[in-house]
């Protein structure tokens, strides 16, 4: 008996220890109502203060490392001293500071001297337009106020010490917007300290890529000169938000987006918890022509990305509205786009590698071939393709001996400096056309002419002036990047 009494007085005693030892553990790890827990001992960098939902260290105003948008093809990794936290804060109301815990010490940070709303002269043209601050991260207690009632990003640098805070407006942006790469479709938000709903609706979008963006900004620059590695230099934060409306990545992918109609886009972002986001089509887009009218080309394997400088509309092709061609000069290196418009929406490029020269249409830049030249680019939308060959330019007519196209002893040479042929030609009308395996038309239907020392194209036009030549040889060259043209 006295046995089974000391195992028994034991056992409560192991009892008693465990219940003690596990409200201790409970009592050092109370979740708040919130659902958050307030951390005692956990390093990190928060933000608090009465004008966030956080007057106290929490799990959810921690600040995360994120990655430097200089190195976003190069590095999948965040840099270390780069902090970020997307965060609700009220105006006034007595602003915030951050805070850095490190065992028992805490550094807190706050608004210094030079701390200030950079004016329109002072932003670069990708950083966001409807508020952004900048300054030293400095040690004061001073704080943090910010305007208007909204969702801030506040990011830190510990290396460079530079903080910077910028107001997030949400809009959606890409070729299938309504206002193409060029500006946000804009969404809406009520305010919230814990969780902001932004919303679009009645969005006409049209079969291309798309991004979240905020703030009609692409990035906040924190150093353009810092060495960071690959042979780059700066350190910036991505403000957009791409890869999929399932998986949300900063700085990630283009959105595509399948079916053109209207849609209703929410991104919401929930303190502690981040961005989720959905896209629902509420109706069917209105009728359009099938192909656009027009066709631009862009890029700098074609002479730039600007659409302020660069105009080279291609060619439309008669009784055929899905072909367009170009020739165009290459210097072996760049790549280049199309639009319905002068402007970023509804563009596209190929995707994947070409076979015999012919790509599927995508959203990837086209590469220009790596030798320097003369290059037809063909635009097949019904079988969405993109063409490109060297240029492939037949005479056709009495002087060339018939009306047979894209016969071989027609074809003219061509090289890094000219489109040429020297050939002994018939007295009658000379005429030109181009040629390539997806061009499905009639020669006549892609043809051109020689006018008064110009390059006249036939497109969608009807038949035109006729050049006469005499009988005997003739030298013929055909510069496509200054559209001139002589008959020697």
């Amino acid at each position: 008996m006295m046995k089974m009494f000391f195992l028994e007085s034991k056992f409560r005693t192991l009892l008693l220890l465990t219940f003690i030892l596990s409200s201790l553990f409970t009592i050092s790890c109370n979740k708040d109502d919130d659902g958050t827990t307030t951390p005692t001992t956990e390093d990190g960098i928060y933000i608090k203060g009465p004008a966030t939902a956080f007057t106290d260290f929490k799990t959810a105003a921690l600040m995360v490392k994120t990655r430097n948008e200089v190195l976003n093809a190069e590095v999948a990794v965040p840099r270390e001293s780069l902090l970020e936290l997307y965060i609700p804060i009220k105006a006034g109301s007595g602003g915030f500071n951050i805070v850095q815990v490190s065992g028992a010490t805490k550094t807190t940070y706050g608004a210094g001297t030079d701390f200030a709303k950079v004016d329109s002269a002072g932003l670069d043209v990708d950083e966001p337009k409807e508020g952004l601050w900048k300054g030293n991260l400095v040690e004061t207690t001073a704080p943090f106020v910010v305007p208007e009632d909204g969702l801030y990003h506040v990011i830190v640098d510990l290396v460079l010490k530079k903080v910077a805070i910028a107001r997030v407006k949400y809009g959606v942006i890409g070729g299938a917007t309504p206002g193409g790469w060029s500006t946000n479709t804009p969404m809406t938000a009520a305010f919230n300290l814990n969780k902001m709903v932004f919303e679009v609706s009645d969005v006409l979008m049209l079969k291309n890529d798309w991004k979240f963006r905020y703030s009609n900004g692409w990035k906040i620059f924190f150093d353009k000169t810092t060495d960071v590695g690959f042979n780059k230099k700066g350190v910036s934060v991505n403000t957009n938000l791409g890869g999929a409306v399932n998986a949300l990545v900063a700085g990630g992918d283009n959105i595509s987006n399948a079916v053109y109609a209207i849609y209703k886009f929410t991104l919401t972002y929930e303190v502690g918890k981040g961005f989720t986001a959905t896209q629902e089509k509420t109706g069917e887009g209105p009728t359009l022509a099938q192909y656009p009218e027009k066709l631009y080309m862009i890029g700098d394997g074609v002479g730039g990305w600007d659409w302020a400088t660069i105009d080279l509309p291609m060619v439309p092709v008669h009784s055929h509205p899905e072909l367009f061609w170009k020739i165009v000069k290459t210097e072996g290196t760049g790549a280049f786009k199309f639009a319905p418009g002068r402007e970023w929406k509804g563009d596209f490029g190929k995707t994947g590698s070409a076979t015999n020269g012919v790509f599927a249409k995508g959203s990837d830049n086209v590469d220009v071939p790596a030798a320097a030249g003369f290059y037809l680019v063909v635009v097949n939308l019904k079988d969405e393709t993109i063409e490109v060959v060297p240029a492939a330019v037949y005479g056709i007519g009495d002087c060339f001996g018939g009306y047979d196209p894209a016969k071989a002893e027609n074809k003219f040479n061509s090289d890094a400096s000219s489109v040429s042929l020297t050939k002994a030609l018939l007295a009658g009308d000379l005429r030109f056309h181009v040629a390539a395996s997806t061009l499905k038309c009639d020669w006549w239907q892609s043809e051109f002419m020689v006018l008064n020392g110009n390059i006249e194209y036939r497109g969608t036009g009807n038949d035109q002036t006729r050049v006469n030549v005499t009988a005997g040889s003739h030298t013929i060259t055909l510069d496509f990047k200054a559209n001139t043209g002589s008959v020697n």
